[in-house]
């Protein structure tokens, strides 16, 4: 579970707080966990500015042990404030480091573009924020294709399924749904609070 906690994940706007948003987003989260009848092993990155484990154990699978697994998910969550950018290339790839390790599903919670993490040239800090972004989320989107996604004789593609929380962009909501698209998942949006 892959979950975007910058700092817009607590606004509906870029002006107006929500105190109710990312509490919507760790119920989401447990009711996804609900709903998969044969999960046995997970782990939950957290990314923003940089990549965080909230339960632990990273780099391993930590078993899924029914309502506690649930309640130890959403309380941990609900601990933390949403903050920073996002840096949607550092929750990727350390969800990626977890394909050797038997990784079948990424789900992918965000309200955003990527605005930061590599891919952008050095010139490439005088553009428009839509520019970089655009940027961004081309070079993840490659990147995915060509290294952390692809099949290979012994591995097939990881579905990434994204849940978009995306109160008012559009553009949120389609680079999500290409994302998951295009790797085998499936893409829902939330566009209302």
């Amino acid at each position: 579970f892959l979950i975007d906690m910058s700092g817009s994940m607590g606004y509906v706007d870029r002006s107006t707080q929500d105190l109710t948003k990312w509490p919507k987003i760790a119920e989401t989260l447990v009711k996804v966990m609900r709903s998969l009848p044969e999960l046995t092993e997970f782990q939950v990155i957290l990314f923003s500015t940089d990549v965080s484990f909230p339960l632990g154990e990273a780099g391993n699978w930590i078993p899924y042990q029914g309502e506690a697994t649930v309640a130890r998910v959403q309380r941990r969550l609900l601990e933390i404030r949403p903050n920073g950018d996002t840096n949607m290339y550092a929750g990727l790839q350390a969800a990626f480091r977890y394909r050797d390790k038997g990784l079948d599903t990424v789900y992918l919670f965000s309200d955003g573009l990527p605005n930061t993490g590599p891919g952008l040239e050095p010139g490439d800090a005088k553009k428009s924020e839509v520019e970089r972004t655009e940027i961004l989320s081309r070079y993840i989107r490659v990147r995915l294709k060509t290294d952390w996604n692809r099949p290979t004789a012994t591995q097939s593609r990881v579905k990434i399924n994204s849940i978009g929380f995306f109160y008012e962009s559009p553009d949120v909501g389609a680079f999500l749904w290409a994302l998951s698209r295009e790797n085998d998942g499936s893409f829902v949006g939330m566009s209302k609070p």
